[in-house]
């Protein structure tokens, strides 16, 4: 079981040891909190492991800004992985980053810069693919910040289903209610529905942040095979070597 689905599973246990001398309206409520546990617990656990698949997924942008329906490819293969946006590449290979600039078809310009696997920091990356995927493109793990932000919070509803997206077979969350956090820097969403393929491949997010802003992709498309290619800059690009990775653009 990996960290996160532990850390769920702990809460759940807490919130029922500490419910045996409460009343029954409270009981209704502590079982409410322990199956919103359970079922973001099932889903987060099986996201985690999408770290260690291989493969290569388009995801459309649904999330209401100028890139709504733009695609941006994501190419996997631990401990590379490239992001293939409209506006530029980002591309990590494990022991080096490329922050590549441009528009599809253009020459891109690639800061490449010394980075080990792990090294960088989540709201880095997150500043990096808003830069060349749109601002409201998230990943596999932006996704597991928002729900296990989610799986702890008082008053929150969860309601599971199911859906095929792209031909994988996925199992899907809708939650709401949860309330805005005191913390200006967390990472946390008013509302979001969540859609994660058997495998583990994020299938479908679709949210509204705390800053009222839409954020989402869909799978449009998606294989267990990749193409070598996508883990170095394109033929023609103007390579800038670093010693440190570039500034994220915010």
């Amino acid at each position: 079981m990996n960290r996160t689905a532990s850390r769920l599973l702990a809460t759940a246990t807490a919130i029922v040891l500490g419910a045996g001398a409460l009343g029954c309206g409270v009981l209704g409520k502590v079982k409410q909190a322990v199956d919103n546990v359970n079922a973001i617990s099932k889903l987060s656990d099986r996201l985690s492991k999408s770290g260690e698949l291989t493969f290569t997924a388009d995801y459309k942008n649904i999330d209401g800004s100028k890139n709504d329906g733009k695609t941006t490819t994501v190419v996997q293969q631990p401990p590379k992985a490239a992001y293939l946006g409209t506006e530029g590449r980002f591309i990590l290979t494990g022991d080096t980053l490329y922050n590549c600039a441009g528009k599809a078809g253009a020459k891109l310009v690639c800061h490449k810069s010394p980075v080990q696997t792990g090294e960088l920091s989540k709201s880095d990356q997150s500043a990096y693919l808003s830069a060349v995927a749109g601002g409201g493109f998230v990943n596999a793990q932006m996704v597991l910040m928002f729900m296990t932000a989610a799986a702890v919070v008082p008053g929150v509803k969860i309601v599971e289903s199911t859906a095929t997206i792209a031909g994988q077979k996925s199992d899907c969350l809708d939650v709401t209610g949860i309330p805005r956090d005191a913390d200006p820097n967390a990472v946390t969403a008013k509302e979001f529905h969540v859609c994660v393929s058997e495998s583990g491949v994020l299938t479908r997010f679709k949210g509204v942040g705390t800053d009222d802003k839409p954020i989402g992709v869909e799978l449009t498309k998606y294989s267990d095979k990749v193409d070598p290619q996508a883990f170095a800059p394109p033929k023609g690009a103007q390579i800038i070597e670093g010693t440190a990775p570039p500034a994220p653009s915010k």
